[in-house]
């Protein structure tokens, strides 16, 4: 998995920490407390009241409603594999995905977190990305662009005291439905317009997969 990581991750998926944790969380702290940054994405935890909603564009059945913002987040999906340097890969080996790590403020779920570790799983956690991209009317809301939804999770480690203001947990899962929506931006217009949308769905419980 270490050696996954040089090839897939991000920014902020460098220095591996406490747990496992895969951020940089004493860059992450610094840019959102004192740099205030916008998070770009939200996650929802089935069953978790966070007391917070925000006024965004939904996208199906997703939407802004008890909340909480993601300052960080890492999952990925992986399979054996010959070599990186093979122009033709084999796959002899099962598909595997990684827990999903996630990094938030510290708020009222973060107990509550704890609980779940202890007391049986979450039925459903879906973390969405959120972009400006409607424009007009008398109100600028930002828009679900995308939806990764898990089902039947366990949370599997859960630090609210290493890293100051900040939380990180991690979960496993045992279905992902990855909802999509592709953009087309028309300047004449003033408008963009949704081109499409693609919908695919995994369960690792039955090893089956589907597009929707």
């Amino acid at each position: 998995m270490t050696a996954l990581r040089h090839y897939i991750s991000g920014t902020d998926g460098t220095t591996p920490g406490i747990g496992g944790c895969p951020f940089d969380m004493d860059k992450l702290q610094r840019d959102y407390v004192d740099g205030a940054i916008t998070p770009a994405k939200i996650i929802h935890l089935d069953g978790i009241t966070s007391d917070i909603s925000m006024d965004v564009m939904p996208l199906d059945a997703y939407n802004g409603q008890d909340v909480l913002d993601v300052l960080a987040c890492s999952g990925f999906f992986e399979t054996s594999t010959l070599s990186f340097r093979i122009p033709n890969l084999q796959k002899p080996g099962a598909a595997r995905a990684s827990d999903v790590w996630v990094a938030i403020p510290d708020n009222i779920v973060v107990p509550k977190l704890v609980q779940k570790l202890h007391q049986g799983a979450v039925d459903r956690i879906v973390i969405s990305s959120l972009a400006f991209l409607d424009g007009g009317g008398d109100a600028d809301k930002p828009r679900i662009v995308q939806a990764m939804e898990y089902t039947s999770c366990f949370i599997k480690c859960v630090d609210p005291t290493s890293y100051g203001y900040l939380t990180v947990f991690s979960f496993s899962f045992v279905k992902v439905k990855i909802t999509q929506v592709d953009i087309k931006q028309f300047s004449a217009s003033g408008a963009n317009v949704e081109t499409g949308r693609y919908v695919y769905e995994f369960d690792y419980n039955n090893s089956s997969g589907k597009k929707m």
